[in-house]
């Protein structure tokens, strides 16, 4: 049972009196905790708050359910990283809850969204097998990846996963928050094995590629990464979605620099495995 300063030992028997409530959002906040109904918000907010049974101050996710205040602890967020930062990634993620405990004065409640993940993963997660499309909710996005909740279960979409194209940093284009259609490539309940997709569903710019750049050719485009495993750069060319991994000849004595225009000649092109290839003609 999780105690915090402003629930006061009446909560319980308020609760158990069942009081008629004309409030409707209230209601569904009282049908949460005594039937184990799953309620839907965002995160908009974090507050620290005293958990007496521990002596502590612990973060808390805050979910506004109309005008009721919802406490959701980082111990029952379902995350593994207990910290304001894991939270602060989250923040207008769409998240499922329970409710534990409602205080009508305060109009204040404590949820679980640990609780509210396990059963909807018990109920939803079954009903689906390799190649289904599903919606996900978009919880929180990172430079080279998202993460992102399959009806209970969180779930790592890497970049190469999300489009057919290089991509700098996720941030440009995925917020938390934010609905995606994905394939699921592989799901293994028992062994807790999910792999999604959602580059099937964007636009493939290779499959048609040398209709804009052929092998030989010259083409301007800009700096936008240097690869770690990897020697030279990266250029998103002008005329295209494409990028291309470009070497940089002994004859410059420094790189270019983020951002830079440059003119690259095309030196083979694997649409196949979505690479091209090149060298450094110029800085522009």
């Amino acid at each position: 049972m999780i105690i915090f300063k402003y629930l006061p030992k009446v909560v319980s028997a308020f609760l158990i009196g069942g009081e008629k409530l004309e409030n409707l959002t209230t209601k569904e906040i009282l049908r949460s905790k005594e039937e184990k109904h799953i309620l839907t918000g965002k995160i908009s907010g974090i507050e620290d708050e005293y958990y007496k049974l521990k002596g502590e101050n612990i973060s808390c996710a805050i979910v506004w359910y109309g005008e009721i205040k919802v406490l959701i602890p980082s111990t029952h967020l379902g995350i593994e990283k207990i910290n304001k930062s894991v939270i602060r990634g989250m923040l207008g993620a769409e998240i499922d809850f329970i409710v534990i405990a409602y205080d009508e004065t305060s109009n204040i409640a404590i949820a679980s969204r640990k609780d509210a993940m396990q059963l909807r993963s018990k109920i939803e997660l079954p009903k689906f097998k390799t190649n289904d499309t599903v919606m996900v909710r978009i919880l929180a996005v990172g430079a080279k990846h998202i993460i992102v909740d399959l009806y209970g279960k969180e779930v790592i979409i890497k970049a190469e996963n999300l489009q057919h194209t290089y991509i700098v940093n996720c941030k440009d284009y995925y917020s938390a928050g934010e609905n995606l259609k994905v394939r699921i490539k592989n799901i293994d309940i028992e062994n807790n094995i999910f792999e999604l997709s959602a580059k099937d569903f964007t636009e493939n710019p290779f499959k048609n590629i040398r209709k804009y750049i052929v092998e030989g050719g010259e083409y301007t485009g800009k700096v936008i990464a240097f690869p770690k495993q990897n020697s030279g750069i990266i250029v998103q060319l002008d005329n295209s979605n494409v990028s291309v991994l470009a070497r940089v000849p002994p004859r410059f004595n420094t790189y270019p620099h983020f951002k830079d225009n440059v003119l690259i000649r095309i030196t083979e092109i694997k649409e196949d495995k979505k690479l091209i290839y090149g060298y450094l003609m110029r800085i522009i």
